[in-house]
């Protein structure tokens, strides 16, 4: 049996994140291999787990977004902090947060301890019952929010945000399109992928979900050939008014925009862009849905991006805490 030195949760184990090291792997990667982290039952390295939990994955875990005969996922053996590390005891520092959603690190010892605590009293309850634990989220939520967003309906994950903000929309307004733009990303469901601009979309495009794309601002590469900020703002602004009149204002029930851009790479709106939008949907009646499903909830040092100007959206999609 190794000693507690050994062990992942000993001080400078796997689990601590203390040691240091030079990143060596094109992404998150590599910065130290614990030699000594081993099966405490075997007094061997963990190579058997690492076979077999590659083995039953590839027996029988199906991966999103993926051709399942291509990939070789890592078999990651366990993680806090903002590291993880697999069965032959090399340590990952993660850059992307898991999913971006890892924000104050993996197995942060407060929401583990929170989590046992109500695992403990209460694990589940059906939503039609009031509890103290939901009510106060939802009441921490609501002070944090902009405006009068008040109600906070909380869902399973971010895709079923995005179609339910889009339900309410259509039911409110009583009018069938929502716009989204190319470069985005909103989900894997039936509405959301449709909403969805990027390539993912293309095997699952209906033609029939009324949905209209429209060009967001893209400085980068921008399709207004603006030279600056201020022009692809007010280039991108006079599209979208374009595709709101020719679509008929009194059709489209909302429209939906990431407040950055995630998937797309990270994009961030010029200043006063979003508050254009804004000032548009107010003009023609129209539902304002921000998907802040990455980027809300102190992902960006404050808790919902800057909106650079713009009174606050009339729904927010921001289910991941």
């Amino acid at each position: 049996m190794p000693g507690a030195e050994g062990r992942a949760d000993a001080p400078g184990g796997p689990a601590s994140g203390m040691r240091d090291g030079a990143p060596t792997h094109p992404h998150f990667r590599i910065v130290d291999n614990y030699s000594r982290f081993m099966n405490a039952d075997a007094d061997t390295p963990a190579t058997g787990a690492h076979d077999a939990v590659k083995d039953a994955d590839r027996r029988h875990v199906f991966h999103s977004w993926s051709a399942q005969e291509l990939i070789d996922p890592l078999a990651v053996a366990g993680a806090r902090g903002a590291y993880f590390w697999d069965y032959e005891g090399n340590r990952y520092l993660d850059f992307s947060s898991a999913l971006v959603y890892t924000n104050i690190g993996y197995q942060h010892p407060k929401v583990t301890a929170a989590v046992q605590e109500q695992a403990a009293r209460l694990c589940t309850v059906a939503p039609g019952f009031a509890v103290d634990v939901r009510s106060e989220a939802a009441r921490l939520i609501a002070e944090r929010t902009p405006g009068d967003l008040d109600k906070i309906f909380f869902t399973n994950a971010g895709a079923e945000a995005v179609e339910h903000a889009v339900r309410m929309a259509r039911v409110h307004t009583g009018r069938p399109k929502v716009l989204s733009a190319y470069r985005s990303y909103h989900g894997a469901t039936s509405a959301a992928i449709n909403l969805t601009g990027d390539a993912r979309r293309f095997g699952n495009d209906t033609a029939t979900a009324g949905v209209v794309h429209f060009w967001g601002p893209f400085a980068y590469r921008s399709p207004f050939y603006a030279a600056t900020g201020a022009e692809e703002c007010e280039r991108a602004l006079a599209h979208l008014e374009d595709t709101i009149v020719f679509e008929g204002p009194q059709s489209i029930a909302a429209i939906i925009l990431e407040t950055v851009g995630g998937a797309p790479g990270v994009l961030v709106h010029p200043d006063g862009y979003l508050a254009g939008v804004r000032e548009l949907c107010d003009r023609h009646g129209i539902v304002f849905i921000l998907d802040e499903v990455m980027v809300g909830f102190g992902r960006t040092g404050t808790w919902s991006p800057p909106s650079t100007g713009a009174s606050p959206p009339t729904c927010s999609a921001s289910p991941r805490a």
